[in-house]
């Protein structure tokens, strides 16, 4: 049974008077929760489901021309709604890109050009990573860390590019936490990498170790299932403008957010700032 426009879970943003509006694939959809912090100018960008919780990273800016901003990471009841708490990223990070729990209350977040390990238990409880930041490595090169997932294995991490010949995937060893905490890497670290399509927005492994990828802008959004060895698209399905990160739970349901309808994207054709949970079974 899908989510109708009326069960939306959660405190409906001030500024959205109609909606959320009527999206492709709603047939799948089988739960919806207002995004946190829309009404204090959030962009909902990574997500990541953590013990009955769904995490959303997202950067402060009303601004269309602006990408960038303070970065923090709420959290939300995933049978509820109900927001049950924040902590804001560190003071460099600026777009909150990408978010993935690798479990024992270890939080990654990406941003563009860093990768963040957090002791979420802690963060949650200070309200920031003062104390929580575990470790720091810097991207450089063609590393980019607009979105991030863990394969059981390694990081999966990739870039958003609007010039599809740029945009790619790379697989990176956990161990680089311990191994360059406070120091940059590059692609020469990956153990495999592959290319992807133009604007790339999220990524998640399912429990059958299937990659599923989100590509998105105001105009198009688009889910991948994608074989995690050799990058081939295995299928496609169109989906919500300004789909973001992905998420799987312990029931195999799929989760994402949109940023269609946050404050700084509030004229595009579609207000969606909702999170999601997806029945793939039920995709078309």
């Amino acid at each position: 049974m899908h989510a109708k426009l009326a069960d939306v879970l959660g405190k409906k943003p001030r500024h959205v008077q109609n909606g959320p509006s009527s999206v492709v694939n709603n047939q799948a959809i089988t739960t919806m929760i207002w995004a946190p912090g829309i009404d204090d100018g959030y962009v909902p960008q990574g997500l990541t489901l953590a013990e009955g919780t769904v995490l959303i990273s997202s950067y402060k800016s009303t601004d269309p021309d602006i990408s960038n901003g303070p970065c923090r990471i709420f959290k939300v009841d995933a049978k509820t709604g109900e927001y049950t708490g924040q902590f804001d990223l560190p003071e460099d990070c600026g777009h909150a890109g990408g978010l993935v729990y690798i479990g024992n209350s270890i939080l990654v977040a990406a941003d563009t050009r860093q990768l963040y390990k957090i002791d979420m238990n802690k963060a949650f409880q200070d309200g920031n990573t003062k104390k929580a930041l575990l470790a720091v490595v810097r991207l450089e090169g063609n590393l980019k860390g607009s979105f991030i997932d863990f394969d059981g294995t390694s990081l999966f991490v990739g870039s958003s590019e609007k010039d599809a010949s740029k945009a790619n995937s790379f697989f990176l060893p956990l161990s680089v936490f311990e191994t360059h905490n406070g120091k940059a890497i590059n692609e020469d670290i990956a153990s495999k990498s592959y290319s992807i399509a133009a604007i790339g927005q999220g990524a998640a492994f399912d429990q059958q170790g299937n990659l599923w990828m989100t590509f998105s802008n105001s105009k198009h959004g688009e889910l991948q299932k994608v074989n995690p060895n050799s990058g081939e698209v295995l299928a496609r399905y169109e989906m919500v403008i300004g789909i973001e990160d992905l998420g799987f739970d312990q029931n195999g349901k799929l989760w994402s957010v949109s940023e269609a309808g946050s404050l700084r994207w509030s004229n595009w054709s579609k207000t969606f700032p909702i999170v999601f949970q997806m029945d793939v079974t039920k995709l078309k």
